[in-house]
Order: structure tokens, then sequence, then C-alpha cells
């Protein structure tokens, strides 16, 4: 993750300056020790149309966690701002006043296939925690959400980890015992089991290659096979036919 440099009072700085002055240069150690260090801070965007939500997370960006740089309302302005920002991450609600927040994220991965996106939301529904997947997130909040749960989302979603809130663990027993259903009735095989599985999480194709321990283009291989078997022909005919309410 390419996170920006955010300038912090001299710590670290210091202690290289006393190792440089024991080697012999101690111009070059004052120098050290009264710079101030850069440091790594992730770029968190915010698009929501809240501005309660914007104003609690710049207060707990301001705490050195991270920097909110950008702050957009509706999906319009996201569109216009995030392929510029540089953003690590952006925090994306549900219910925006001229377009889903789905939609957005979605259409904001095809720009930006790098950048890490959560998920928010005032009500948790299957159809929707589905579809977020698909669309590319890595996580998935149920407001109101703690200052500690934003800073524990963050950080575990820009380790490349996925964030679920506790209301949409009932979705992923539904999962579970959907890919079984599928898997005894179309007589699939364990990879193509597998397979499924990773397709049902909304994860793309490197990931699933990555997961199973194969290419991409034997992913490939079984999702054809895999769309053959059920009788659909994209990601999207799947989810609509197995997980959609």
């Amino acid at each position: 993750m390419n996170f920006s440099m955010q300038t912090v009072a001299a710590g670290d700085s210091g202690a290289l300056g006393r190792v440089i002055r024991r080697r012999g240069d101690p111009g070059l150690a004052k120098k050290l020790e009264a710079a101030p260090l850069e440091v790594l801070v992730p770029r968190i965007a915010v698009v929501d149309d809240d501005e309660a939500i914007h104003l609690f997370l710049k207060d707990l960006g301001g705490t050195g966690h991270f920097t909110v740089p950008v702050s957009c309302f509706n999906a319009a302005q996201a569109m216009e701002r995030l392929p510029w920002a540089q953003s690590d991450l952006v925090i994306m609600d549900i219910r925006l006043p001229d377009r889903s927040g789905i939609e957005c994220a979605a259409k904001l991965k095809t720009i930006l296939p790098d950048l890490s996106i959560i998920v928010l939301t005032g009500y948790a529904d299957s159809r929707n925690f589905f579809r977020s997947l698909m669309a590319g997130a890595q996580g998935f909040l149920v407001k109101p959400v703690t200052a500690q749960e934003f800073l524990d989302a963050i950080g575990n979603v820009l380790k490349g980890e996925f964030v679920l809130a506790k209301e949409v663990i009932p979705f992923l027993i539904q999962l579970v015992r959907q890919v079984g259903q599928v898997a005894r009735e179309e007589s699939l095989t364990s990879r193509e089991e597998e397979t499924l599985a990773c397709l049902f999480q909304g994860m793309p194709d490197k990931e699933i290659a990555s997961a199973l321990g194969i290419g991409t283009a034997t992913v490939h291989s079984h999702m054809q096979r895999l769309f053959q078997k059920l009788g659909v022909h994209s990601r999207r005919d799947l989810i609509a036919k197995y997980l959609a309410p």
C-alpha cells in the first residue's frame, strides 16, 4: 500500500544523529537530531452525505492514525475527486443522494483496482452485503460505529483482511449453507466448490488464485465449467440466482 508521507516530531532521527556523531560527522548529526521524522500515514477518503460522519472521522484522524484529505458528500463528487486523490482507503456510505454507494464503489474499483473500500450502512441486509462484496468492498460496517471499531477496521483492511460487522454473520452462515447445497445438487468437484465459495465472497480472480494456490488461467477454467453447470453467464448472474433475497 502506498501511504502518504506526513511530518511528525523528531524522535528516531535524534537516535540516528547520535549514531552518526559516533562515526565522526558531528555536523550531519546535529542536523539529523533537529530534523523532523517522516512516517507513513494512510490517506482516508470519506463519501457520506452525513456531515457528522466527516467530522467524526476527521477528529479521529487528528489523533495521528490517518489523514482525511478528501471529503465527498455524494457519488458525483467521489467520481470526480477520488481518481486524483491518491487515497489508500475509502469509507463509503451505501445511501448517497445521487447514486448507490455500492455502484459508486464498483465504478471506483474499475478505475482504481488497488483502492481499499469499507462500506458503511445504517441497516444490514443480505442483498446490500453481497452486492458490496461483489463491488470489491473489503469491509462492511453497520452504524453506529465506535472510534475503536473504525480504527480496527481501517487497520485490518489496509493489511489486506476482510472486516465484517457482527450483523452480517447470519449472511455468512447462509453463504456456507448455500455453497454446500449447490455443490451437492450440481455434483461440483471439490475445486469447483472452493471456487464457488470464493466467488460468493466477491473475491477477484487473482485473490482466488492466491487462496487456492493455482494460476489465474486455471481459475478461469474452473469458473467457466462452474458457470456452465449452474446455468449462469457471469458473477452477477451467480449472486442473483443463489444469494439475492
